[in-house]
C-alpha cells in the first residue's frame, strides 16, 4: 500500500507499478498550479483523452486504484508479488524497488527495527519523502522508506512557539494545525505537500534575502540511527555541530522520525505580480531584494519577460511598494491595500484566454467544458504536451501565451 497522507492507494499484485508521489499547489494566477478540483493528465488530454484524477494526486498507469473512486484492494487472486515503480513530481526521476523492499512503517517502533535490521543484514535502505525534488537522491532500488504513516502533530507549544511533528507530516497538515492556533511557520516553500522530514533535510527554501532556509528554525530532532546509539534525541545544546549537521543529512546519517521547529504569529501577505524586462529584472533586483520581505522571479524563455511576485506582511508594507498611501494614528505615512487596489484589470477567463485560444488552435478536439475547468498550470502543461516539446518553435508559441497570460495576471492580492 503506498499511502498520501489519509488517503490510501492500494496496489493490485501486478509488476510495472507506477506511482507519482501527491503534491498540491496554491492557487492564484502567482502559482503555476492544478485546478482546484481536478488534476489532468497532460499527455494522455493531448491524445484527446482526459482522465479526472483527485484533487491533489497525479496517478499515472491503468493498474492503480485511486481509493477516494474506486473500491481498495490489497491484491489480486493470482497472489503475484509487484514491483513498485516511483517516480518524483518533476518526472525526471524513477526508480524499480523490488516486492518487499519497499517500506512504510506504522510506527516509530516499525521504523527504529527496520533501521536495525537492514544494518545487520548490511541491506541499504534510503528515506524517501514527497519526492518533490527534481534529483533522485533518494532513490535506491534497493531499499526505500517512505514516512508517510508517520504523520501525527504531536505538539503545539504557544509558551516555546515551537511545533513537534513526525517526520511524515506534510508541510500543508502542520499549516493546518498551526491556522486555528493563529501561528505558522517561519519560511515556506511555494509547493505545500513536502513532508518536514525531507523539508529540513534537503534545506528547502522561500524566497527573500534575509529569511534564512527551514533547517535553521529546527530546535531539537530525533533521528533512528543504525548506530550503537540507536534512536537519538538532539538539539543544539547536546549536539553542537552534529546537530547542525544532522539537520541537513539527507537520510545519511539515519532516518528522522521526529522534528521540533520554531513557529510565528499568523500574518497575512500582500502578492504584488508584475511582468519586466530582463534588463528592468536585472536593474531593479538589488532595490526589491532590499524593499521586500519574500522577492520571486521567473524568466520564460525565448521572451523578453521576466515575471516578478513579491509578498510582504500587509501591516508592514514598504513605502515604496504596492499599495495606497495614508496615515497611521501617530501621523506617519504607510501603506495599506484597499478593495481599489486590489481589482483586477482582466476577469480570470479574460487571463486565461491566451492560453485556452491556443490550445484550441492545436488541439481543436478539445471541448469548452474541459477548458473552463483548466487552470494556468494544467493549460501550459497540455500545451506543451500537445506538441515536441524539443522543438523550439513550438515552446516559443506556448510562451508567447504564457506571457500574455502574466501580463494580465498583474495586479495585487491578499
Amino acid at each position: 500500500m503506498i499511502r498520501h497522507g489519509k488517503r490510501a492507494i492500494h496496489l493490485h499484485a501486478r509488476p510495472s507499478r507506477c506511482i507519482r508521489a501527491a503534491a498540491s499547489f496554491p492557487s492564484g494566477p502567482s502559482q503555476p498550479s492544478p485546478n482546484a478540483d481536478v488534476g489532468w493528465s497532460a499527455a494522455a488530454l493531448a491524445l484527446a483523452a482526459v482522465t479526472v484524477t483527485s484533487a491533489t494526486n497525479f496517478v499515472h498507469g491503468s493498474d492503480v486504484t485511486l481509493a477516494e473512486s474506486m473500491p481498495s484492494v490489497d491484491g489480486d487472486d493470482d497472489g503475484e508479488e509487484e514491483t513498485t515503480k516511483i517516480i518524483n513530481w518533476s518526472g525526471t526521476h524513477s526508480v524499480d524497488v523490488s516486492p518487499g523492499d519497499y517500506h512504510e512503517p506504522e510506527t516509530i517502533r516499525e521504523l527504529e527495527v527496520l533501521v536495525s535490521r537492514a544494518y545487520e543484514t548490511g541491506k541499504s535502505i534510503r528515506p524517501v519523502g514527497s519526492a518533490l525534488s527534481p534529483n533522485g537522491l533518494s532513490f535506491n532500488s534497493n531499499g526505500m522508506v517512505g514516512l508517510s504513516n508517520l504523520d501525527k502533530i504531536i505538539e503545539i507549544n504557544k509558551d516555546t512557539m515551537t511545533v513537534k511533528v513526525e517526520a511524515g507530516a506534510r508541510v500543508s497538515q502542520v499549516l493546518d494545525a498551526l491556522r486555528p492556533h493563529g501561528l505558522t511557520l517561519p519560511n515556506l516553500a511555494s509547493i505545500a505537500e513536502q513532508q518536514i522530514g525531507g523539508f529540513v533535510s534537503v534545506g528547502a527554501h522561500g524566497t527573500g534575502a534575509s529569511i534564512p532556509p527551514c533547517d535553521e528554525f529546527v530546535t531539537e530532532l530525533t533521528i533512528v540511527t543504525p548506530s550503537p546509539a540507536g534512536t537519538v534525541r538532539m538539539t543544539e545544546q547536546s549536539h553542537g555541530e552534529l546537530f547542525r549537521l544532522a539537520r541537513l543529512g539527507l537520510g545519511g546519517l539515519g532516518i528522522l522520525s521526529e522534528v521540533t521547529l520554531k513557529v510565528i504569529p499568523a500574518h497575512r501577505l500582500v502578492e504584488q505580480t508584475l511582468v519586466l524586462t530582463r534588463s528592468e529584472a536585472r536593474e531593479q533586483l538589488p532595490t526589491m531584494l532590499r524593499r521586500h520581505k519574500h522577492i520571486r522571479y521567473m524568466w520564460i524563455p525565448y521572451e523578453d519577460a521576466v515575471v516578478v511576485v513579491t509578498n510582504d506582511p500587509e501591516n508592514e508594507l514598504p513605502l515604496a511598494g504596492p499599495g495606497t498611501e495614508t496615515l497611521d494614528a501617530n501621523g506617519r505615512r504607510k501603506k495599506v491595500v484597499t478593495d481599489d487596489d486590489l481589482k483586477s484589470k482582466f476577469t480570470s477567463s479574460e487571463q486565461l484566454a491566451p492560453l485556452r485560444v491556443l490550445l484550441k488552435k492545436l488541439s481543436p478536439s478539445v471541448d469548452d467544458e474541459t477548458l473552463s475547468g483548466m487552470g494556468f498550470g494544467d493549460l501550459r502543461d497540455v500545451l506543451l504536451a500537445s506538441g515536441n516539446m524539443l522543438d523550439p518553435d513550438h515552446i516559443k508559441k506556448v510562451n508567447r501565451a504564457e506571457k500574455e497570460f502574466w501580463v494580465r495576471a498583474q495586479g495585487l492580492d491578499i
